[in-house]
C-alpha cells in the first residue's frame, strides 16, 4: 500500500535545524521537521511547506529533498524580495492554494490557521492554533491587529476538521468562541536533555549566574527577574543576569536599561541578543539558574528547555507551568511571588536535583510522544476520508 501523503505548513526560518530561529513557534516546529526528517515512517511521507518569517529568498516553488520521506518547499512569508508589494496573508494563501493544487496531499496540517482561507483544499486538514486574538501575539498596529483578532478569527472558525492547542488558555479562548480543540503539548529538543548536566546537586559559585530568553517586549514581564536579581545583591548574595532574545519592541527595551541603571546594575545585567539553539545551550550551561517571569505564554517552552539542561528555574505562574504546576513543583521548580524570599530562592538553588528533574521532564515531553499523537489523528483522519469516498 503506497504511503498516504501529509502537506505540513509551519514556520521555519532553516532546514539547517537549531542555527537560527525566530521564537518559539518555529523552535517547535523545527522540532517536528527534523524528527520526520530522521524517522522514517511505514504509513506517511512528508512534504513540507516552510514559511520563512525572514523571508531571505524569493520564491521559487523548487521541492528540497531532505530524506527518502521528506520533501521541502520554501516560502517567504511576505513578497519583499519580489517586484510587487503585497498583503502578507494574501501572498501566502495565494502560494499556498497554488502548492497545494500540484501536491495534492491526503491531508494537510497546518500551523497558521489562517492559511486554509481560500486554500482550495477539499481534503481532511488538521490545524495546530500557536495563537488566537490577542493571545499570543503581540502588537503590530491597529490594521494587523484588527484583522488578525477581529477579521480572520471568523473566517477561520469552520476550518480544520480537528483542531489543536498548545495550551490550555488557548483551548479556554476557542470555547468560549463554540470552537472545540484538544490539547497536545510541545515538545522539548533532544539537544537540551542531551546537554545536561552529569552531576546530582548544584555546587553554587560565589557569583550566581541567571539566565532568561524570550523575545525583548512587555508580556515577557523581564522587569520582575532584574528585581529579583537586584534583591538578591542587595541581600549580600552575588548574582548577574543574562537576557537572551531580539529587542523585538525598543521601548521596552530602553524601559529595562532605565531600570538598570536606576538600579545601579549595569556591571550584573547584560543583554546578549539572539542566539542559536547551539549558542543558547552552552549559555545554559555556563549559568546556575534559569529565571522566567512572563506574563502570558500559550505553553512556555523556554523555562522546560532550561530546565532540560539541567538547571534549577525561578519562574511565574504561566502557561504549561501554570497548568502543570504541581509536577513542576515536583521537580524542583520555585515559584516566585510578591513574598518569595531570599532565604526560599538560596534553600531551592541548593537542593535542586538536577537527575530528578530531567529524568521526569524527559518522560512527559520528548518528541517522539507528541509525534505519535498527531500520527494517530493523521491516521484517524485519513481512513475516515477513505470511508467517504
Amino acid at each position: 500500500m503506497p504511503k498516504k501523503h501529509i502537506a505540513l505548513i509551519m514556520p521555519l526560518s532553516t532546514y539547517d535545524w537549531g542555527s537560527n530561529n525566530c521564537g518559539g513557534v518555529d523552535s517547535v516546529c523545527q522540532m517536528f521537521a527534523e524528527y520526520l526528517v530522521n524517522h522514517d515512517d511505514a504509513n506517511f511521507r512528508f512534504t513540507i511547506i516552510g514559511l520563512d518569517p525572514q523571508s531571505k529568498t524569493p520564491f521559487s516553488g523548487d521541492v528540497i529533498r531532505l530524506s527518502d520521506n521528506v520533501d521541502f518547499v520554501w516560502l517567504p512569508a511576505s513578497s519583499k524580495q519580489s517586484k510587487f508589494k503585497i498583503p502578507g496573508i494574501i501572498w501566502q494563501n495565494w502560494h499556498i492554494r497554488k502548492l497545494l493544487k500540484i501536491l495534492n496531499p491526503d491531508l494537510v496540517h497546518t500551523h497558521f490557521w489562517s492559511v486554509l482561507i481560500g486554500s482550495g483544499f477539499r481534503g481532511k486538514s488538521v490545524v495546530t492554533v500557536h495563537s488566537y486574538k490577542k493571545i499570543g501575539r503581540h502588537n503590530f498596529g491597529f490594521f494587523n491587529n484588527f484583522l488578525y483578532e477581529k477579521i480572520i478569527p471568523k473566517f477561520t472558525r469552520h476550518l480544520g476538521d480537528k483542531k489543536f492547542v498548545v495550551g490550555d488558555i488557548l483551548k479556554q479562548a476557542l470555547a468560549k468562541n463554540n470552537i472545540k480543540a484538544n490539547i497536545i503539548y510541545n515538545p522539548i529538543d533532544d539537544s537540551f536533555f542531551n546537554s545536561s548536566k552529569q552531576s546530582q546537586l548544584i555546587e553554587l559559585p560565589q557569583e550566581i549566574k541567571f539566565i532568561t530568553c524570550a523575545l525583548i517586549n512587555p508580556k515577557k514581564n523581564i522587569e520582575q527577574s532584574i528585581d529579583i536579581i537586584h534583591m538578591l545583591n542587595q541581600n549580600g548574595i552575588a548574582c548577574r543576569l543574562d537576557i537572551v532574545g531580539s529587542k523585538s519592541n525598543k521601548e521596552y527595551a530602553q524601559q529595562l536599561e532605565r531600570k538598570i541603571e536606576a538600579l545601579q546594575l549595569e556591571n550584573s545585567v547584560a543583554f546578549l541578543g539572539r542566539k542559536n539553539k547551539y549558542e543558547l545551550i552552552e549559555l545554559y550551561n555556563n549559568a546556575n539558574c534559569g529565571i522566567f517571569t512572563s506574563k502570558e505564554e500559550t505553553f512556555g517552552l523556554v523555562p522546560l528547555e532550561i530546565l532540560a539542561t539541567g538547571l534549577p528555574l525561578l519562574c511565574t505562574e504561566v502557561g504549561i507551568l501554570a497548568e502543570q504546576k504541581e509536577f513542576f513543583q515536583s521537580i524542583g521548580v520555585l515559584y516566585i511571588t510578591e513574598s518569595t524570599t531570599v532565604d526560599e530562592i538560596t534553600a531551592n538553588l541548593n537542593n535542586f536535583d538536577r537527575e530528578l528533574s530531567v529524568k521526569k521532564l524527559k518522560e512527559l515531553f520528548n518528541t517522539s510522544q507528541i509525534i505519535k499523537q498527531y500520527k494517530a489523528v493523521y491516521n484517524e483522519l485519513v481512513f475516515k476520508a477513505e470511508r467517504e469516498q
